[in-house]
Protein backbone atom coordinates (compact mmCIF):
# COMPACT_ATOMS: atom_id res chain seq x y z
CA UNK A 1 0.00 0.00 0.00
CA UNK A 2 1.31 3.33 -1.02
CA UNK A 3 0.33 6.44 0.54
CA UNK A 4 0.67 9.51 -1.50
CA UNK A 5 2.59 12.17 0.19
CA UNK A 6 0.44 15.12 -0.47
CA UNK A 7 0.62 17.20 2.38
CA UNK A 8 1.06 17.09 6.14
CA UNK A 9 -2.76 16.98 6.90
CA UNK A 10 -3.02 14.06 4.74
CA UNK A 11 -0.34 11.98 6.15
CA UNK A 12 -1.99 13.07 10.10
CA UNK A 13 -5.21 11.96 8.79
CA UNK A 14 -4.03 8.62 6.73
CA UNK A 15 -4.24 6.01 10.09
CA UNK A 16 -8.18 5.71 10.21
CA UNK A 17 -7.95 4.31 6.16
CA UNK A 18 -4.93 2.40 6.81
CA UNK A 19 -6.48 0.57 9.62
CA UNK A 20 -8.96 -0.37 7.41
CA UNK A 21 -6.34 -0.70 4.55
CA UNK A 22 -4.54 -3.30 6.85
CA UNK A 23 -6.93 -5.54 5.84
CA UNK A 24 -6.09 -6.17 2.09
CA UNK A 25 -2.13 -5.46 3.23
CA UNK A 26 -1.94 -7.92 6.10
CA UNK A 27 -4.11 -10.35 4.02
CA UNK A 28 -4.65 -9.13 0.93
CA UNK A 29 -5.92 -11.84 -1.67
CA UNK A 30 -2.72 -11.37 -4.20
CA UNK A 31 -0.41 -12.48 -1.75
CA UNK A 32 0.39 -16.14 -2.10
CA UNK A 33 2.48 -16.21 0.42
CA UNK A 34 0.44 -15.31 3.24
CA UNK A 35 -2.72 -17.28 2.11
CA UNK A 36 -0.82 -20.38 1.63
CA UNK A 37 0.56 -19.98 5.51
CA UNK A 38 -3.23 -18.85 6.44
CA UNK A 39 -4.90 -21.95 5.07
CA UNK A 40 -1.62 -24.26 6.88
CA UNK A 41 -3.14 -23.51 9.95
CA UNK A 42 -6.10 -25.23 9.33
CA UNK A 43 -4.64 -28.40 7.27
CA UNK A 44 -2.90 -29.96 10.64
CA UNK A 45 -5.32 -33.26 11.09
CA UNK A 46 -7.08 -33.69 14.32
CA UNK A 47 -5.21 -35.77 17.08
CA UNK A 48 -6.92 -39.17 17.17
CA UNK A 49 -7.07 -40.56 21.15
CA UNK A 50 -7.61 -44.52 20.98
CA UNK A 51 -8.61 -45.81 24.48
CA UNK A 52 -7.97 -49.61 24.83
CA UNK A 53 -11.03 -51.44 26.44
CA UNK A 54 -10.88 -52.47 29.77
CA UNK A 55 -13.23 -55.28 31.64
CA UNK A 56 -13.93 -56.32 35.17
CA UNK A 57 -15.49 -59.15 35.87
CA UNK A 58 -18.81 -58.33 37.89
CA UNK A 59 -19.71 -60.23 41.85
CA UNK A 60 -22.11 -62.19 39.87
CA UNK A 61 -19.42 -63.95 37.69
CA UNK A 62 -16.94 -64.79 41.02
CA UNK A 63 -20.41 -66.20 43.07
CA UNK A 64 -20.63 -69.54 43.04
CA UNK A 65 -24.67 -70.76 42.96
CA UNK A 66 -25.05 -74.06 44.89
CA UNK A 67 -26.98 -76.63 43.49
CA UNK A 68 -30.78 -76.94 44.50
CA UNK A 69 -31.16 -79.73 47.50
CA UNK A 70 -33.52 -82.54 45.74
CA UNK A 71 -36.83 -82.93 47.54
CA UNK A 72 -37.31 -85.61 49.96
CA UNK A 73 -40.01 -88.11 49.55
CA UNK A 74 -43.11 -89.58 51.89
CA UNK A 75 -44.58 -92.60 51.31
CA UNK A 76 -48.02 -92.56 51.57
CA UNK A 77 -51.10 -95.10 51.85
CA UNK A 78 -52.64 -94.20 48.84
CA UNK A 79 -50.99 -93.84 45.58
CA UNK A 80 -50.61 -90.18 44.74
CA UNK A 81 -50.53 -88.89 40.73
CA UNK A 82 -46.66 -87.43 40.09
CA UNK A 83 -47.08 -84.23 38.62
CA UNK A 84 -44.66 -83.54 35.96
CA UNK A 85 -41.86 -81.38 37.56
CA UNK A 86 -38.84 -79.08 35.96
CA UNK A 87 -35.87 -79.16 37.84
CA UNK A 88 -33.44 -75.86 37.23
CA UNK A 89 -30.21 -75.77 37.88
CA UNK A 90 -27.73 -72.79 37.33
CA UNK A 91 -24.59 -72.95 37.12
CA UNK A 92 -22.01 -70.17 37.12
CA UNK A 93 -18.45 -70.41 35.25
CA UNK A 94 -15.87 -69.35 37.72
CA UNK A 95 -12.80 -68.76 34.88
CA UNK A 96 -10.51 -66.42 34.34
CA UNK A 97 -11.62 -62.74 35.23
CA UNK A 98 -12.90 -61.40 31.49
CA UNK A 99 -14.87 -64.56 30.11
CA UNK A 100 -19.12 -64.18 29.97
CA UNK A 101 -21.05 -65.63 32.19
CA UNK A 102 -22.93 -68.90 31.13
CA UNK A 103 -26.27 -70.00 32.51
CA UNK A 104 -27.17 -73.76 31.86
CA UNK A 105 -30.86 -74.83 31.92
CA UNK A 106 -31.55 -77.92 32.24
CA UNK A 107 -35.02 -80.15 32.06
CA UNK A 108 -36.46 -83.26 33.04
CA UNK A 109 -37.23 -84.75 30.20
CA UNK A 110 -33.64 -85.16 29.11
CA UNK A 111 -33.13 -82.68 26.59
CA UNK A 112 -30.09 -81.17 26.69
CA UNK A 113 -29.24 -78.07 28.22
CA UNK A 114 -28.96 -74.88 26.26
CA UNK A 115 -26.49 -71.91 27.37
CA UNK A 116 -27.39 -68.11 26.83
CA UNK A 117 -24.21 -65.71 27.43
CA UNK A 118 -25.28 -62.38 28.94
CA UNK A 119 -23.71 -59.45 26.67
CA UNK A 120 -20.74 -57.56 27.65
CA UNK A 121 -20.95 -53.94 27.68
CA UNK A 122 -19.11 -52.12 25.67
CA UNK A 123 -16.44 -49.56 26.68
CA UNK A 124 -16.79 -46.14 25.93
CA UNK A 125 -13.85 -43.47 25.70
CA UNK A 126 -14.33 -40.22 27.33
CA UNK A 127 -13.74 -36.97 25.37
CA UNK A 128 -11.00 -34.43 26.51
CA UNK A 129 -12.90 -31.89 27.74
CA UNK A 130 -12.61 -28.24 26.26
CA UNK A 131 -10.68 -25.41 28.26
CA UNK A 132 -13.44 -22.43 29.68
CA UNK A 133 -12.11 -19.27 28.41
CA UNK A 134 -11.84 -17.11 31.76
CA UNK A 135 -11.83 -13.19 31.40
CA UNK A 136 -12.46 -10.16 33.25
CA UNK A 137 -13.95 -6.93 32.44
CA UNK A 138 -12.68 -3.83 34.19
CA UNK A 139 -15.09 -0.72 35.05
CA UNK A 140 -15.83 1.54 32.20
CA UNK A 141 -15.39 -1.49 29.26
CA UNK A 142 -17.91 -1.98 27.01
CA UNK A 143 -18.23 -5.93 25.74
CA UNK A 144 -18.47 -5.61 21.88
CA UNK A 145 -19.67 -9.38 20.50
CA UNK A 146 -18.91 -10.55 16.68
CA UNK A 147 -21.71 -13.09 16.59
CA UNK A 148 -20.77 -13.79 12.79
CA UNK A 149 -17.04 -14.76 13.75
CA UNK A 150 -18.07 -15.95 17.01
CA UNK A 151 -16.12 -13.87 19.93
CA UNK A 152 -15.97 -10.80 22.05
CA UNK A 153 -14.07 -8.29 23.64
CA UNK A 154 -14.68 -5.51 25.86
CA UNK A 155 -13.62 -1.94 24.89
CA UNK A 156 -12.86 1.40 27.37
CA UNK A 157 -14.37 4.44 26.72
CA UNK A 158 -12.52 6.93 24.04
CA UNK A 159 -12.74 3.64 22.03
CA UNK A 160 -14.96 4.43 18.66
CA UNK A 161 -15.46 1.30 16.66
CA UNK A 162 -15.14 1.67 12.98
CA UNK A 163 -17.29 0.60 9.87
CA UNK A 164 -15.48 -0.02 7.30
CA UNK A 165 -18.42 0.44 4.59
CA UNK A 166 -19.94 3.63 6.24
CA UNK A 167 -20.16 7.00 4.58
CA UNK A 168 -18.17 8.53 6.79
CA UNK A 169 -14.89 5.92 6.52
CA UNK A 170 -15.66 6.69 2.66
CA UNK A 171 -15.95 10.53 2.85
CA UNK A 172 -12.83 10.07 5.40
CA UNK A 173 -11.07 8.37 2.20
CA UNK A 174 -12.11 11.12 -0.12
CA UNK A 175 -10.52 13.78 2.17
CA UNK A 176 -6.96 12.53 2.08
CA UNK A 177 -6.82 11.61 -1.59
CA UNK A 178 -7.31 7.93 -1.53
CA UNK A 179 -11.01 7.61 -2.08
CA UNK A 180 -9.35 5.91 -5.26
CA UNK A 181 -8.56 2.91 -2.63
CA UNK A 182 -11.94 1.93 -1.44
CA UNK A 183 -12.81 0.04 -4.76
CA UNK A 184 -9.95 -2.39 -3.44
CA UNK A 185 -11.18 -2.68 0.07
CA UNK A 186 -15.14 -3.29 -0.72
CA UNK A 187 -13.79 -5.95 -3.38
CA UNK A 188 -10.99 -7.34 -0.62
CA UNK A 189 -14.06 -7.34 2.05
CA UNK A 190 -16.33 -9.28 -0.21
CA UNK A 191 -14.23 -11.80 -0.98
CA UNK A 192 -13.60 -14.75 1.10
CA UNK A 193 -10.73 -13.86 2.98
CA UNK A 194 -12.54 -10.21 3.64
CA UNK A 195 -14.70 -12.85 6.18
CA UNK A 196 -11.51 -12.78 8.32
CA UNK A 197 -12.18 -9.17 9.16
CA UNK A 198 -13.33 -8.40 12.50
CA UNK A 199 -14.18 -5.34 14.93
CA UNK A 200 -11.84 -2.18 14.42
CA UNK A 201 -11.62 0.37 16.59
CA UNK A 202 -9.50 3.24 17.05
CA UNK A 203 -9.10 5.85 20.17
CA UNK A 204 -7.71 9.49 20.79
CA UNK A 205 -8.94 10.30 17.35
CA UNK A 206 -9.16 13.96 18.52
CA UNK A 207 -5.06 13.92 18.90
CA UNK A 208 -5.09 13.98 14.82
CA UNK A 209 -6.03 17.68 14.90
CA UNK A 210 -2.44 18.51 16.76
CA UNK A 211 -0.31 15.97 14.55
CA UNK A 212 -0.72 12.82 16.31
CA UNK A 213 -1.88 9.16 15.72
CA UNK A 214 -4.74 7.19 16.80
CA UNK A 215 -4.54 3.90 18.55
CA UNK A 216 -6.44 1.00 17.16
CA UNK A 217 -7.52 -2.62 18.08
CA UNK A 218 -8.03 -4.89 14.74
CA UNK A 219 -9.39 -8.40 15.19
CA UNK A 220 -8.84 -11.27 12.80
CA UNK A 221 -9.96 -15.07 12.69
CA UNK A 222 -9.38 -17.59 10.67
CA UNK A 223 -10.45 -21.22 10.75
CA UNK A 224 -7.76 -23.78 12.66
CA UNK A 225 -8.67 -27.31 13.48
CA UNK A 226 -5.82 -29.25 14.68
CA UNK A 227 -3.51 -26.15 14.88
CA UNK A 228 -1.23 -25.95 17.25
CA UNK A 229 0.44 -23.07 19.31
CA UNK A 230 4.24 -23.16 16.78
CA UNK A 231 2.17 -23.24 13.53
CA UNK A 232 -0.46 -20.19 15.12
CA UNK A 233 3.28 -18.31 15.72
CA UNK A 234 3.90 -18.95 11.83
CA UNK A 235 0.78 -17.07 11.02
CA UNK A 236 1.20 -14.13 13.18
CA UNK A 237 4.58 -13.85 11.98
CA UNK A 238 3.07 -13.82 8.76
CA UNK A 239 0.41 -11.75 9.27
CA UNK A 240 2.55 -9.05 11.33
CA UNK A 241 5.68 -9.13 7.93
CA UNK A 242 3.00 -9.20 5.32
CA UNK A 243 3.80 -6.41 2.45
CA UNK A 244 1.31 -3.36 2.57
CA UNK A 245 0.33 -3.74 6.04
CA UNK A 246 0.12 -0.78 8.84
CA UNK A 247 3.79 -1.07 9.51
CA UNK A 248 6.91 -0.73 6.97
CA UNK A 249 9.61 -2.92 8.17
CA UNK A 250 8.03 -4.36 11.26
CA UNK A 251 10.49 -5.84 13.58
CA UNK A 252 8.69 -8.59 15.70
CA UNK A 253 9.84 -9.23 19.66
CA UNK A 254 10.10 -12.10 21.60
CA UNK A 255 7.30 -14.37 20.28
CA UNK A 256 5.96 -16.73 23.03
CA UNK A 257 3.47 -19.86 23.58
CA UNK A 258 1.27 -18.68 26.87
CA UNK A 259 -2.12 -19.37 28.07
CA UNK A 260 -4.38 -16.09 27.59
CA UNK A 261 -7.22 -16.51 29.26
CA UNK A 262 -6.89 -19.67 30.06
CA UNK A 263 -6.92 -20.66 26.42
CA UNK A 264 -3.49 -21.94 24.59
CA UNK A 265 -2.28 -18.58 22.78
CA UNK A 266 0.41 -16.98 21.06
CA UNK A 267 1.67 -13.70 22.01
CA UNK A 268 4.37 -11.32 20.39
CA UNK A 269 5.31 -7.68 20.73
CA UNK A 270 6.08 -5.54 17.51
CA UNK A 271 8.01 -2.29 16.18
CA UNK A 272 8.18 -0.21 12.83
CA UNK A 273 7.09 2.91 11.39
CA UNK A 274 3.82 3.55 10.25
CA UNK A 275 3.34 2.47 6.50
CA UNK A 276 4.07 5.80 4.58
CA UNK A 277 5.88 7.92 6.69
CA UNK A 278 8.26 7.66 9.27
CA UNK A 279 6.16 7.62 12.24
CA UNK A 280 7.42 5.09 14.40
CA UNK A 281 4.86 2.94 16.12
CA UNK A 282 4.81 -0.38 18.68
CA UNK A 283 2.08 -2.48 19.77
CA UNK A 284 0.98 -6.16 20.80
CA UNK A 285 -0.34 -9.08 19.25
CA UNK A 286 -2.09 -12.22 21.08
CA UNK A 287 -3.86 -15.07 19.19
CA UNK A 288 -5.88 -17.24 20.88
CA UNK A 289 -6.93 -21.17 19.53
CA UNK A 290 -10.13 -22.45 20.48
CA UNK A 291 -13.75 -23.37 19.09
CA UNK A 292 -11.44 -24.73 16.03
CA UNK A 293 -10.74 -21.05 15.01
CA UNK A 294 -7.46 -19.05 15.43
CA UNK A 295 -8.55 -15.48 17.26
CA UNK A 296 -5.96 -12.40 16.67
CA UNK A 297 -5.92 -9.16 17.90
CA UNK A 298 -3.81 -6.28 16.59
CA UNK A 299 -3.05 -3.30 18.65
CA UNK A 300 -1.01 -0.61 17.74
CA UNK A 301 0.02 2.91 19.05
CA UNK A 302 2.86 6.02 18.48
CA UNK A 303 5.71 4.57 20.16
CA UNK A 304 5.32 7.98 22.42
CA UNK A 305 2.52 6.56 23.83
CA UNK A 306 3.71 2.77 24.50
CA UNK A 307 4.47 3.33 27.98
CA UNK A 308 1.43 5.05 28.97
CA UNK A 309 -1.06 2.38 26.56
CA UNK A 310 1.02 -1.34 27.52
CA UNK A 311 -1.11 -1.34 30.70
CA UNK A 312 -4.24 -0.48 28.94
CA UNK A 313 -3.53 -3.29 25.96
CA UNK A 314 -2.99 -6.05 28.59
CA UNK A 315 -6.62 -5.23 29.61
CA UNK A 316 -8.27 -5.31 26.41
CA UNK A 317 -6.44 -8.67 25.93
CA UNK A 318 -7.78 -9.51 29.49
CA UNK A 319 -11.73 -9.67 27.97
CA UNK A 320 -10.48 -10.98 24.43
CA UNK A 321 -12.29 -14.62 24.26
CA UNK A 322 -13.91 -16.71 21.58
CA UNK A 323 -18.06 -17.26 22.74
Amino acid sequence: MTVPNRNRRAVRMVWLLVAGLLLAGCVHPGSSYHREQMGQIGQNPAVVVTIAPTYTPTAEQVAITQPTEKPTETATDAPTEIPTATATEAAVSVAAAGQPTAIATATATGLPATATTAPRARPTATPTPRPTPTVLIPNGFTKQTDSVRGYSLALPRGYTLLDLRSAQFRNLANAIGMGGQMTALNEFLDSPAGQSVGILAASDIATMIFGGLPSIAQVMVVDAKGASQDTAQVSVESLLSGQGGFLSNPVIGKMENVTVNNLPAVRATVTGTLAGSNRPMAGKVVGLLGNDKFFVLIQLTESTKWATKEGLFDQIIGTFRPE
